[in-house]
């Protein structure tokens, strides 16, 4: 039976080449894989999967450069944990990750200057606070990236509306004036 290399080295794989850590044959410990698709990761590894924590940069073919970079917890080859993902777009999200996906507790600073901090499931907001460049608030419930659900929407004269939301508009609940008046919206329209 032939011994297994431990220690020090480099390995030829299918998807590219690794160089780090080796425990019988296994990557394990810290090393870096440079992926054939042109992918970086440089962190720590666990019978041969990305574990631990570490840096992935994403290589963008169309661009012809590294587009984005995860910064955090790997979980047995998957982005999982806390981390830091800054997108080739200039979004940058900080939070919880699990299966390779925002969800849970985080927060994106998206390139237009718009702010979300709050729940994530799936890569997709599910309840928080949103802030825009405009100064446009929003404390509620959102799917498909819209305001949905229950939620507070605080206007920058000082203005709310407050009730159910459908794709971004109130459909019933209340308009708030700052001098103490209000008006009461149903399906959409003002009472």
């Amino acid at each position: 039976m032939a011994e297994k290399f431990t220690g020090f080295g480099s390995c030829q794989y299918g998807n590219g080449e690794y160089r780090g850590e080796i425990v019988d044959g296994i990557r394990q410990g810290y090393g870096v894989m440079n992926f054939s698709n042109y992918d970086i990761y440089d962190g720590d590894w666990h019978q041969g999967k990305m574990h631990g924590v570490g840096t992935y940069k994403f290589w963008d073919t169309k661009r012809d450069r590294y587009g984005s970079t995860y910064e955090g917890e790997f979980n047995l080859g998957n982005r999982e944990g806390h981390g830091k993902m800054t997108f080739a777009n200039g979004d940058v999200y900080i939070g919880a990750w699990q299966n390779d996906r925002r969800t849970g507790d985080g927060t994106c600073w998206f390139a237009n200057g718009d702010i979300f901090h709050g729940l994530w499931r799936f890569d997709k907001m599910l309840r928080g606070v949103y802030r825009s460049t405009s100064g446009v608030i929003y404390d509620g419930e959102i799917k498909d990236d819209k305001f949905n659900g229950l939620g507070k929407l605080y206007l920058p004269n000082g203005s709310w509306y407050e009730g159910i939301f459908e794709n971004g508009k109130l459909q019933t609940g209340f308009f708030f004036t700052t001098d103490g008046k209000f008006a009461e919206y149903k399906d959409g329209k003002q009472l």
